[in-house]
């Protein structure tokens, strides 16, 4: 059985309607119930395809609610696997249809492709996480501060837009000081500092008491404490159980396509000369997918690019392979590239890549209330979903 037979079974259809069924503010805090609702449709399609289904549970210091990682299996549970994985919850006002309601669909595709078409193969494991965004105890904590400083109303927004644009000011300086290597606290210290002649006492109060919050947080440490919990837990509990994984592509914000001039843009630290490309004329054009990998995923990425360039999938690609691991990338400050789930994985020495149309680099309704399925282009998903999972024959049957 060839690859190119199988990827012609995907279905873009079959991609927007996963979309449709999942769209909405899927958030730990404001939409609880719509979070569990995707993970019990995401269970129920792992189901419906005969896979083994799993739920992964934990809970969230300071927090009272269960979280569950939702899991399908194809193939003995106990040799070595292959992971495809997401996640499905959103930024807390976000219908998150691209961010990330795209990566859980076209891992649902893929699911459903090669478990109708290749079961004998070597194991697979399907992944969509939870709370890859922010921590949930870390978010109530710091709206309390606010409202209770008089900054936001009930509905979450600023009360002023003094302290509106402040505050984007404030996130704009973070940024800045995390792509320089400083910590969290360091970062928030910094804004502070140099915005605080501008702030009224409240809002001095408000970024000091978000300083207590991240200290001890370091550049390497986040990951499962700020943020990426869902994916945190998995890696910790894959470790502690020695589970041989061969590796794990991350499928994060990958829907949006533009053929407008200078509708892409490029993280900080990072310009077009790092890539390897295929069909891209001008870096500059958003209509391409991004591929990312660390020192230790070579192998995956070389794999994934090779798919792309199938005459079956002929998918344009910018693949970014750092020649660096987890620790010495955050601690050069490339934020920006440690964004998603991949990232627990690479701190865990575990080959993986982020698939992704690059997110706010590109797609200007990233975490907004527009965030919906009409702006999605399922043709270029179809692609992808395509790459993956010529992808995973060739990975498992190496």
């Amino acid at each position: 059985m060839t690859s190119p037979r199988i990827v012609e079974e995907v279905e873009s259809e079959m991609i927007y309607q996963h979309v449709l069924k999942i769209e909405g503010p899927r958030h730990p805090i404001d939409s609880l119930e719509k979070l569990d609702k995707a993970a019990n449709y995401i269970r129920s399609e792992f189901r419906e395809y005969g896979l083994q289904v799993n739920e992964q549970r934990f809970k969230v210091e300071d927090f009272d609610a269960t979280f569950r990682n939702v899991e399908g299996i194809m193939g003995d549970n106990g040799d070595a696997e292959f992971l495809i994985v997401s996640h499905y919850d959103t930024v807390w006002d976000s219908p998150g249809a691209n961010d990330n309601g795209s990566g859980v669909a076209t891992m649902l595709e893929s699911a459903r492709v090669l478990a109708q078409e290749c079961s004998n193969i070597h194991p697979v494991r399907f992944v969509s996480f939870t709370l890859e965004e922010r921590n949930p105890a870390w978010e109530l904590g710091s709206r309390r501060d606010a409202r209770s400083l008089g900054l936001i109303d009930k509905q979450n927004r600023y009360r002023s837009s003094q302290t509106h644009r402040l505050m984007k000011r404030a996130l704009d300086l973070q940024a800045k000081s995390l792509a320089a290597g400083k910590t969290l606290v360091e970062a928030l210290e910094d804004s502070r500092i140099r915005l605080q002649g501008e702030m009224s006492e409240s809002e001095i109060e408000y970024l000091k008491r978000s300083e207590e919050r991240f200290r001890g947080v370091t550049v390497t440490s986040w990951p499962g404490k700020t943020a990426l919990l869902g994916s945190g837990f998995w890696v910790e509990e894959a470790i502690r159980a020695n589970r041989k994984v061969l590796g794990a592509v991350n499928l994060e914000t990958l829907g949006y396509t533009s053929s407008k001039n200078h509708s892409q843009t490029l993280p900080e630290g990072v310009n077009q000369t790092m890539f390897r490309t295929y069909k891209i004329p001008d870096v500059t054009i958003g209509n391409f997918i991004a591929v990312v990998g660390d020192a230790n995923s070579d192998k995956l990425a070389q794999s994934f690019c090779n798919q792309c360039r199938l005459g079956s999938v002929d998918l344009p690609y910018a693949c970014l392979q750092v020649p660096l691991r987890f620790d010495d990338i955050a601690k050069l400050g490339l934020h920006d590239l440690l964004r998603s789930d991949h990232a627990c994985f690479w701190r865990g020495g575990i080959p993986s890549l982020m698939v992704t149309d690059t997110a706010n680099f590109r797609y200007p309704f990233y975490h907004t209330r527009a965030d919906t399925a009409d702006k999605l282009d399922t043709q270029f998903m179809a692609k992808v979903c395509k790459a993956i999972i010529a992808m995973v024959i060739d990975c498992v049957s190496a």
